[in-house]
């Protein structure tokens, strides 16, 4: 009788030891899966982001290009007006006039295609 029961408590052992690493493959396999169907969701949320930036993102670009174009133009008529302004005065306060006001010609020039948004090339 003692024969039996040896072997029973043997073969029982090994079913514990067994069913234990069962549930630790299953668990590793569950956190892979977990893991896995968290990235496809992330992927899918940021694809879903992205697809609804692209038009914000357009008229970003848009807004953008048109305020510029808008600054350079008033540059433009800024520096045309300050051109027009009539020199008063002394022949070396005219010089000095002259060279002033050509420096903030120069100036709102460059501030002017500073501010004015480069065209996209054409394709082709």
């Amino acid at each position: 009788m003692t024969a039996k029961k040896k072997s029973s408590r043997k073969k029982t052992a090994r079913k514990k030891s067994r069913a234990t690493k069962k549930k630790t493959t299953r668990r590793k396999k569950s956190a892979a899966d977990l893991s896995r169907r968290v990235d496809k969701e992330i992927s899918n949320l940021t694809k879903e982001v992205e697809k609804r930036l692209k038009p914000l993102r357009r008229e970003l670009d848009r807004a953008e290009r048109k305020a510029g174009t808008e600054a350079a133009r008033v540059l433009r008529e800024a520096r045309k007006q300050l051109n027009e302004v009539e020199l008063k005065g002394g022949s070396e306060f005219k010089k000095f006039l002259r060279r002033r006001r050509r420096d903030l010609s120069k100036a709102l020039t460059e501030l002017s295609e500073a501010v004015r948004p480069t065209r996209k090339k054409a394709r082709g």
